[in-house]
C-alpha cells in the first residue's frame, strides 16, 4: 500500500468527539490537509514529488552513509558525489557495459542481516501490543523492522511510475532508521514530548544532536492531539485516549550535520493506523520542521535528544558460540539487559515519575487580586535559564542557588530544563466550559 493511500485511509475515518472539523477530516483531503499537518501551510495538493528536492538532499547522503556510495566508487568507478541528483528520484544508474545497478535495493541489502536479526528476536520476545501502549525498549526492533517488508529487498523494474517514489522513500527511511542511534521516551511523557509548546529561537539554534541519525519512539499519541490548541489538548488529557482506525505518532527519524547541528532539510514522523482491511502499518513519513503540528512535534523531539539526559543501552550477557541461534535470542530476550533494550543499543530517557499524592489544597489569598476559581492545564514546555545548582565531588551544593551569594559560574550554572505538562491548581474543578470528551475505547460497544 503507497504512503499515501494508507495516510488518505486513515486520515478517512470518522473524527473523535470533539475535534475540530477545520482538522484532518475526510472532507479536507482532496486540499492536502494531510500535507498541511506534515509539511506546513500553503502546501497544496500536488503529486507525491512535491518533497522530492529535499529527500534527494537526504537520500545521497544516506546512500554515502551505508557504504554503497563507496562500493560504486570501487567496482565501477562511478562516483556517487557527481551525479546530479538534489531534484531527482535516483534509483538504479547505468554501470559498465549497461548493466543496471539498482541503488534503492543495493542500500537496503547492507541492512537486511539487522533487519532479519530484528525479526527473529521479535518473533522470540513478542509482538508488539494491538493498543500500541505499554511499549518497552525492546519493541525498538519490532518497530524498526516494521517498517521494511521482504519485497523491499527485491529488484524492481520501475514500470509503473506511481510506485518508484514509493520505493525510493522506503528505500531511504529504512535504510536511515538502521543508521540511526535508537531512544525511547518513557510512556508517562509520551503525550507530552509530543505536544511540546514551540520552542523559542535561542533554544532552536542551541541544538546539537547526539548522532547523524537519531530513531526515537514512544507509546502511541494521535496525530489530533499533535495538531490541538491547548484548549483542546485540555480536553483530550481529561478524556484519556483510545487507539484505533485513527491515526497515531509513535516517534520520528532525525538527521544531524557533520557539526551536531540538527538538520533541517527534512525530518520523518514515525506514523501508525490501519487500513481499510484492518491491518495495521506503520510508516515513516517526511515532515517540514517549522510552526506547523508535525513541525513541532520533530522540534520537541531534537529537544530530548539535544538536552535531556539518557541512560546508556545495558550490556548484554556473553552471547556465547552462537550468537544468533534461537536459544541465545530468547535468552536475551529474557533477561533484564534484553528488555531494557540491550539488543537494540536503545537509550532510555532519563525520567522518574513524581509521586502520587492527593491534590494540593490551597486557601485563598488576602489582597486585591481574586483567587481562582477553576483549575485548567499547563502544556508540556523547555524553559531556558533554570538556575542549577553546583555541586562537589560529594554531591553537596557549594553554595547558595537564589538567596544572597549565589554566582553564576560558582555555584550555579544555567540550563534548560523540561516541565511536563501540569493541572494549575488541581484542587480546583475545570471551568464548566471546558469541553470534556471520552474517546471510545477498541473492540468496546457505543454506550458502554
Amino acid at each position: 500500500m503507497s504512503v499515501r493511500n494508507l495516510l488518505d485511509t486513515a486520515f478517512a475515518q470518522p473524527a473523535a468527539p470533539g475535534t475540530r472539523t477545520s482538522g484532518l477530516t475526510v472532507t479536507d483531503l482532496g486540499s492536502g490537509a494531510w500535507k498541511q499537518f506534515l509539511l506546513g501551510p500553503g502546501v497544496g495538493p500536488g503529486g507525491s514529488g512535491s518533497w522530492d528536492v529535499q529527500l534527494a538532499v537526504l537520500w545521497k547522503r544516506v546512500v554515502a552513509e551505508c557504504g554503497e556510495a563507496q562500493r560504486l566508487a570501487d567496482e565501477y568507478d562511478i562516483d556517487w558525489e557527481a551525479l546530479p541528483h538534489e531534484s531527482k528520484l535516483i534509483l538504479a544508474v547505468s554501470g559498465p557495459g549497461n548493466v543496471v545497478l539498482e541503488i534503492a535495493r543495493a542500500a537496503l541489502a547492507t541492512q537486511r542481516e539487522q533487519w532479519e536479526l530484528e525479526r527473529r528476536f521479535t518473533r522470540i520476545h513478542r509482538r508488539l501490543p494491538s493498543d500500541l501502549a505499554g511499549l518497552v525498549p525492546a519493541d525498538v526492533g519490532a518497530l524498526r523492522s516494521s517498517l521494511l517488508e521482504e519485497y523491499d529487498f527485491s529488484t524492481s523494474t520501475y514500470t509503473v511510475e506511481q510506485d518508484r517514489h514509493v520505493r525510493w522513500l522506503r528505500a531511504l527511511t529504512g535504510t536511515a532508521a538502521y543508521l540511526a542511534a535508537a531512544h525511547m521516551v518513557p510512556a508517562p511523557l509520551a503525550l507530552d514530548v509530543v505536544t511540546t509548546a514551540p520552542l523559542d529561537e535561542p533554544t532552536r539554534d542551541a541544538l546539537r544532536l547526539p548522532a547523524p541519525w537519531s530513531l526515537i519512539t514512544h507509546d502511541s499519541v494521535p496525530l489530533l492531539a499533535a495538531q490541538a490548541d491547548d484548549d483542546e489538548l485540555a480536553a483530550l488529557v481529561e478524556a484519556g485516549r483510545c487507539v484505533g482506525s485513527e491515526p497515531v505518532i509513535l516517534g520520528g527519524l532525525l538527521a544531524a550535520q557533520p557539526d551536531g547541528r540538527l538538520d533541517t532539510t527534512s525530518g520523518f514522523l514515525l506514523i501508525s493506523c490501519l487500513n481499510a482491511a484492518g491491518k495495521r502499518y506503520q510508516v515513516l513519513q517526511p515532515a517540514a520542521y517549522g510552526d506547523h503540528a508535525g513541525g513541532r512535534v520533530l522540534y520537541g523531539y531534537a529537544a530530548q535528544l539535544a538536552f535531556a539526559r539518557w541512560t546508556p543501552p545495558p550490556v548484554l550477557p556473553a552471547p556465547g558460540p552462537r550468537p544468533t541461534s534461537r536459544s541465545t535470542l530468547g535468552r536475551i530476550a529474557t533477561s533484564e539487559a534484553g528488555q531494557s533494550g540491550g539488543f537494540h543499543g536503545v537509550r532510555v530517557l532519563d525520567f522518574t515519575p513524581p509521586p502520587e499524592g492527593p491534590p494540593e489544597q490551597r486557601t485563598a489569598t488576602d489582597g486585591s487580586r481574586e483567587p481562582l476559581a477553576f483549575g485548567t492545564w499547563r502544556r508540556a514546555h523547555w524553559k531556558p535559564g533554570v538556575r542549577i545548582g553546583i555541586r562537589d565531588s560529594d554531591g553537596c551544593l557549594v553554595g547558595p542557588v537564589y538567596k544572597d551569594g549565589a554566582i553564576e559560574g560558582l555555584t550555579f550554572s544555567r540550563e534548560r530544563r523540561f516541565f511536563p505538562r501540569a493541572r494549575i491548581r488541581p484542587d480546583l474543578p475545570l471551568a464548566p466550559s471546558t469541553a470534556v470528551y471520552r474517546l471510545p475505547r477498541p473492540g468496546v460497544p457505543k454506550g458502554q
